[in-house]
């Protein structure tokens, strides 16, 4: 599998998850099965943990326009030590690809949350275990995955800022 391929598929393998409870071993579940939103910390910390879990479902599931308005106009998006470009690049490019690969995800775990806001700025910290079918493998592939989202609010509400998803495989 090409190295940009990869990273797309590791990439929209973490963002896809669904919260769960803070730093709480959670059991596996199926891709199609969306996870209970947890509570964070405090109520601008759930609210911007929610915003991060539509945007993820929005990529999941093809819904670009209804991501790009979660997101602020500058925002940047990482994958390992890669640029995939600010809101619009992103969108119009790596998105695409990375909605295609959360296609291939089989089960979706997530191992830890934390989320905290104040007035103006959040974040949200997950740390994911993927698991996804690749063409012509003989065995599933399991894919750690860190993912930080940074957000502001504004005058909409939570929008996300910066994006940073980092992968591994499990092991």
């Amino acid at each position: 599998m090409p190295v940009r391929l990869q990273l797309i598929v590791s990439s929209l393998l973490l963002a896809t998850v669904a919260a769960a409870p803070v730093f709480a071993q959670s059991s596996a579940t199926p891709a199609t099965q969306p996870l209970a939103v947890a509570a964070q910390a405090s109520p601008a910390a759930d609210a911007a943990a929610q915003v991060v879990d539509t945007f993820m479902t929005d990529i999941a599931s093809g819904q670009f326009e209804a991501a790009r308005q979660l997101m602020t106009p500058d925002a940047v998006v990482l994958a390992n030590g890669q640029v995939l470009g600010d809101r619009d690049g992103y969108i119009n490019g790596a998105a695409k690809g990375d909605a295609a690969a959360l296609r291939a995800t089989t089960q979706r775990e997530l191992l830890h949350r934390n989320a905290k806001a104040g007035a103006d700025l959040g974040w949200v910290v997950s740390e994911k275990r993927l698991h996804s079918t690749v063409a012509g493998a003989q065995a599933p592939r399991e894919i750690m995955v860190t993912e930080t989202m940074l957000l502001a609010r504004t005058a909409g509400g939570w929008k996300i800022t910066h994006i940073h998803w980092s992968t591994r495989q499990a092991g």
